[in-house]
């Protein structure tokens, strides 16, 4: 899976007037010389003072933990095959500057290959119907070494971390949530239902960097995980034809017992689940478009997307006591999982200037170690390139 980097287009802009409290909050941050910068932004239904620039932060460093981590092995043959047909197909499109191929001498050229895709596919769906038996290694998600980029003042506005072990075990995956998480909505609006056949809301998420790395993760974690894979239709390109191998853009795994997962809200946990995680078989590259595993989630409780502000998977059965959410200047919030007035997570969100707007968005999530803050998980509009 190729990961998505999204370029900063950093810019200067001059204070203007804006409101008393505004004006004390900016002097109060002018201590911090990389924060000078406020604007007005609503966040969901919230109006909220975001700071320019603070982030600077272009993903975990590539190294043998992150590759461990995000490398799916049962998966990892099947995406080179793909990508091999797919780019195949594509270069005699391009040099023949037709599309669909029409010379059956085209055809001879890249069809071994394909149908080698086409039954890697078949192959690896059918290992995932009874659930892989993985004999490699995969870190926990708090072994990446992520680290900032020059400029980057996120972690100046975090709080004390105070000395917590709560998670020092390492034995969980998380995901950011909102602003980078929406509520999905049928063609008709029909309502969506649990196997049960009752009524629940289902979130998707496709823009934070943890979602490269879930896939490996829970099946390693969880284990015993029988999958449904089925698929989806052809991707785009910028100036190609369909992206496919016999109509097949994605692989779509359906879990046939679901995650369950615990959703972080100001009204405390929330109970859901993992329902789905969606592969391309080959990045679309389409600039406004992500190429991350898609998550699907499903909550029995109507909530709002803005409402869901982390996701918590636990890969053991000690239970999360609480989830105490308490806000802090300058968009950033902590939530205190055991209600020992200590935060174990906290979140920095800012923004940026881009392409598609003058004001995206981005955030870091946080993790308490043992007393001390580390990058957890991280998101960013996506910018049209």
């Amino acid at each position: 899976m190729k990961e998505v980097v999204l370029s900063l287009v950093v810019t200067v802009y001059s204070l203007t007037l804006i409101s008393c409290k505004s004006k004390e909050q900016a002097s109060e941050l002018s201590e911090t010389d990389s924060i000078s910068q406020v604007e007005e932004h609503v966040v969901g239904e919230r109006d909220t003072i975001l700071l320019k620039n603070i982030i600077r932060y272009s993903g975990a460093v590539q190294d043998n933990i992150r590759t461990s981590l995000e490398t799916f092995s049962p998966l990892a043959s099947v995406l080179e095959f793909a990508q091999r047909s797919v780019s195949l197909k594509d270069s005699l499109e391009f040099a023949h500057e037709t599309q669909p191929l029409t010379d059956p001498q085209d055809s001879l050229i890249f069809m071994p290959h394909q149908t080698q895709a086409y039954q890697a596919i078949l192959d690896y769906k059918k290992l995932m119907a009874s659930g892989p038996s993985l004999q490699d290694v995969c870190p926990k998600l708090i072994a990446l070494n992520r680290v900032t980029d020059a400029g980057d003042s996120s972690s100046n506005l975090l709080p004390p971390a105070g000395a917590s072990t709560v998670l020092s075990h390492g034995d969980f995956f998380f995901l950011g949530g909102a602003p980078f998480i929406s509520k999905l909505t049928t063609d008709d609006n029909a309502v969506y239902s649990d196997p049960q056949g009752n009524p629940e809301t289902r979130f998707e998420s496709y823009v934070t960097e943890n979602g490269n790395y879930i896939l490996n993760s829970i099946y390693h974690f969880k284990k015993n995980l029988p999958t449904t894979i089925s698929f989806g239709p052809p991707l785009g390109s910028y100036d190609g034809g369909p992206q496919e191998v016999n109509g097949i853009g994605s692989l779509i795994h359906e879990f046939n017992s679901r995650i369950p997962v615990m959703f972080f809200t100001e009204n405390g946990l929330v109970p859901a689940h993992l329902i789905s995680i969606t592969i391309k078989i080959v990045p679309e590259s389409l600039g406004c478009v992500s190429d991350q595993p898609n998550l699907v989630f499903a909550c029995s409780k109507n909530i709002e997307a803005q409402d869901i502000l982390g996701i918590y998977i636990p890969y053991n059965t000690t239970p999360i006591v609480s989830c105490k959410i308490t806000r802090h200047p300058n968009s950033v919030w902590t939530a205190d999982l055991n209600n020992d007035g200590i935060p174990e997570f906290a979140c920095v969100t800012g923004s940026f200037e881009g392409i598609a707007s003058d004001v995206m968005l981005d955030a870091l999530w946080f993790v308490n170690i043992e007393g001390g803050w580390e990058i957890i998980d991280s998101g960013q509009e996506l910018d049209c390139t």
